[in-house]
């Protein structure tokens, strides 16, 4: 597998195998970036380019424009900003009617704040499924060419020594000329 090509290459296409192991080492890349404290930011940004590469060829590869992964962007973006709005008018409105600002009104409005996070994480997680679950177009498109997938590679070779079964249909196809 050529992992510079999955990982920092944003054009052509990847099949479903390959996709599943973007989005893999794109999570890992996440919990380690939460792990480490300041290098983790760095590592976050990195991972931005890497799923914008994984994403985007896979959305190639089914006959769509990378910019379909500006959606769920957008939407992420859009939450968070109504986040905060929340968050920060229960603050407002709570100092406004002159009575203290305590835990409850915190609790209060953190609720929404998960409740749009969780919103989020839904949103991230239907897509990565569904483009997952995608059939890829058939042959070239305007993307590139259709991605080859590697049976031996995933299943080993047939041939490999001390593959008795294959070994004895080998012998015997070699034999057989009616076939």
């Amino acid at each position: 597998m050529n992992w510079q090509f999955l990982l920092l290459d944003p054009n052509g296409r990847i099949a479903a195998r390959e996709y599943w192991i973007g989005v893999a080492i794109i999570v890992g890349g996440n919990i380690l970036a939460d792990i480490i404290p300041i290098l983790g930011g760095l590592i976050w940004l990195g991972l931005i380019w890497v799923g914008l590469c994984v994403y985007g060829k896979r959305l190639h590869d089914t006959g769509r424009s990378a910019a379909i992964h500006a959606v769920p962007w957008i939407a992420s973006f859009v939450l968070s900003v109504l986040a905060v709005l929340m968050v920060g008018g229960a603050i407002l409105s709570g100092l406004m009617s002159g009575e203290n600002v305590g835990p409850g009104l915190f609790l209060s409005a953190g609720g929404g704040l998960l409740f749009l996070g969780g919103l989020c994480m839904l949103i991230w997680a239907g897509y990565t499924v569904w483009l997952g679950l995608a059939l890829g177009e058939n042959g070239p498109n305007q993307y590139g060419p259709e991605p080859v997938i590697d049976i031996e590679a995933t299943f080993g070779d047939a041939t490999e020594p001390g593959n008795q079964q294959a070994d004895t249909e080998t012998k015997a196809s070699d034999t057989d000329t009616t076939r």
